[in-house]
């Protein structure tokens, strides 16, 4: 008996009982008034009884107890309604059969209606109103020990902090005013607190707060908008960096930690993620689903950063079968531990092999006759493809040829071959190898079954060999950070947004062979400005307290990229992030006479003419240009 009342659903189921029998009591007399005594005692007393079991077993079977009154909100209300509608409903219906509701004012029903949902929804309101320290007198956001803020975003995540910062007796920040980047919101409200511009007049906006009271000068900033640019970022970043307030931003909902009985919203320090980020892309992940469900998969380059993404994203659209190829034991035991742990029901294949081994690659197919391949094995540093040009030449080059001959043998549905912006106006090994590459699967598309498609985009952020993880290291020692040239801008994008992308360019339907598709990467950015964000990011002065030094071009490297040729076609796609290009696809034949000739001079170890060969195919690529070019631009 005791555990019955120990459990406060059943308290509230109690509470919600005797309400029932009240408020039917209470519907008489405001119809009937000092006339109540008027209705014959056992017709109050029946119709008491016969609502209030009725409220209780509607109560119990709608699942008005699932909710948590510290948390009432508009869906609970919702359940009240319904709950004291059905209730109403079938007293109507009962009371009729019993008695034809003689003697008994009709119209107590319908009063009877809303002074029920008042009453219950009006108890489980105070209650929430109390716990949220509502009926204090004193404003508990103006705690001497709270950081005053300026939140950027009228959001819902901001909406949930300021309810956060509501409810603590001993709030830790107080919320003095939001920027938005809408500058109609601006003058409304959100629980209390003012939208008082755009994030572009924050400046202003911190100067009035400051000459209205000096206690609500903001000494942090918070950013509450998940879809703010990275470049608006950057530029808090260098604003707060020069006025001594310090940046932070609320974590997204998916990195919310919190639990039952201590819901918070905690604040964390920005990134370079958050730096370099971009609104989200938009999916149809329907079709990206309908693309892989059910099919056999092989990614080449399994165990590498696009490579291990791609197999994760795949796995969550439930493929038949994944086939992970990699030369790396090491890679592809980790990407198979990862696929496993995922417990998903799909038939897993690790396979151990060189891509430049046309024989191993042939069986492979024919033994797993994969229906949809990603390739994404390549050699991709620059600087250390340029020591070893023959290894690019022989991976980059004969690599895809062999995983484009077999999937035109064995008639593959699709081959999507993972380019980079390194391929237009090639000014390394790397650069060319990838162009060759584009132009061999253009030009085997004619002869084949198997549609070939490219993808083509820029630096991948945080991958092996990027600059961020390197910068990340070299803070870690105190510096210097090493830049190469002072104005060198890449394009960036996070792995996963750019896999996602990769997959969703797969499911484009193409009118005609040979596109290429090129991902939107919005700006490129300077990377000494990624190495200074970084040092401020550690509350550091950049060139005082860490340096950063520029060390020269090293081979291969432009000081910028491009994503497609000038005279390349750029068409839309019906997804905004992706675009298509339409070079000249050249003759089958011809190319492959070319580059097989180009593989044998590999082979056989003959670089100079390796590099001459490289240039006919890709007559912007010049070697002794580029060289020449090396030696004049860092200066």
């Amino acid at each position: 008996m005791l555990s019955f009342f120990r459990n406060k659903a059943n308290l509230v189921y109690l509470h919600d009982i005797v309400v029932t029998a009240i408020c039917f009591n209470l519907s008489i007399f405001l119809r009937l008034g000092s006339e109540f005594n008027s209705l014959p005692n056992t017709l109050i007393i029946y119709g008491t009884a016969l609502i209030t079991i009725i409220g209780a077993i509607v109560y119990r079977t709608t699942g008005l107890y699932k909710g948590i009154w510290r948390y009432a909100s508009i869906n609970d209300l919702i359940n009240i309604i319904k709950a004291t509608s059905m209730t109403i409903a079938a007293f109507l219906i009962l009371m009729f059969a019993i008695t034809r509701l003689e003697n008994f004012p009709r119209s107590v029903l319908f009063i009877n209606w809303f002074v029920l949902i008042i009453s219950l929804s009006g108890s489980r309101a105070i209650y929430r109103l109390y716990k949220d320290k509502k009926f204090f007198l004193k404003d508990i956001s103006n705690n001497e020990n709270s950081i005053p803020v300026l939140l950027i975003g009228a959001t819902d995540r901001a909406e949930l902090f300021i309810r956060e910062m509501n409810r603590n007796n001993n709030p830790t920040h107080k919320i003095v005013g939001i920027l938005d980047l809408n500058k109609n919101k601006i003058g409304r409200f959100i629980r209390g607190i003012e939208i008082l511009g755009t994030v572009s007049e924050i400046s202003k906006v911190i100067n009035n707060l400051e000459k209205e009271n000096k206690k609500n000068r903001p000494q942090k900033i918070i950013i509450s908008n998940n879809d703010i640019e990275g470049n608006i970022i950057r530029d808090l970043l260098t604003f707060t960096d020069k006025t001594g307030i310090s940046l932070a931003r609320l974590p997204k909902i998916t990195d919310l930690e919190s639990d039952i009985n201590n819901e918070k919203l905690k604040v964390k320090p920005v990134d370079v993620f958050d730096l370099l980020s971009r609104p989200q892309a938009l999916l149809d992940r329907n079709a990206m689903k309908k693309f892989i469900n059910n099919k056999k998969i092989l990614v080449s380059g399994a165990g590498g950063t696009i490579g291990s993404e791609l197999v994760e994203q795949i796995i969550n659209y439930d493929p038949k079968e994944i086939i992970l190829l990699d030369n790396s034991e090491f890679l592809l035991y980790k990407i198979e531990k990862k696929v496993e742990e995922r417990n998903k029901n799909i038939k897993i294949n690790s396979v151990l092999a060189d891509i430049k081994n046309k024989k191993r690659i042939d069986n492979i197919f024919n033994e797993s006759r994969p229906e949809i391949i990603f390739h994404a094995a390549a050699l991709k540093h620059v600087p250390i493809v340029e020591k070893n040009p023959l290894e690019g030449v022989l991976t980059n080059i004969l690599g895809t040829i062999n995983i484009a001959e077999s999937c035109k043998k064995y008639n593959a549905a699709e081959m999507v071959l993972i380019s980079t912006d390194k391929a237009v106006n090639p000014f390394s090994v790397m650069g060319v190898t990838k162009r060759i590459s584009e132009k061999y699967c253009q030009s085997i598309s004619n002869t084949s079954k198997t549609n070939f498609k490219i993808v083509r985009f820029g630096n991948v952020l945080g991958s092996t060999g990027s600059v961020v993880p390197l910068f990340q290291k070299q803070l870690e020692k105190g510096g210097p950070l090493t830049v190469t040239h002072p104005k060198m801008k890449r394009y960036f994008m996070t792995v996963r947004e750019a896999v996602e992308l990769v997959i969703q360019s797969a499911t484009l339907d193409n009118n005609k062979k040979g596109e290429i598709h090129v991902l939107e990467m919005g700006q490129p950015i300077a990377i000494t400005e990624i190495a200074e964000q970084l040092i401020r990011l550690a509350g550091l002065r950049p060139n005082k307290d860490i340096l950063i030094k520029y060390t020269g071009l090293r081979p291969g490297e432009k000081i910028q990229e491009e994503l497609h040729y000038k005279n390349e076609k750029f068409i839309k796609t019906k997804n905004k992030s992706i675009f298509i290009v339409k070079p000249k696809i050249e003759s089958y034949i011809k190319l492959s006479k070319s580059i097989n000739n180009l593989i044998d001079l590999a082979k056989n170890g003959k670089l100079e003419d390796c590099y001459k060969e490289m240039s006919v195919l890709v007559p912007e690529y010049k070697k002794t240009k580029v060289e020449n070019l090396h030696k004049k631009r860092f200066a």
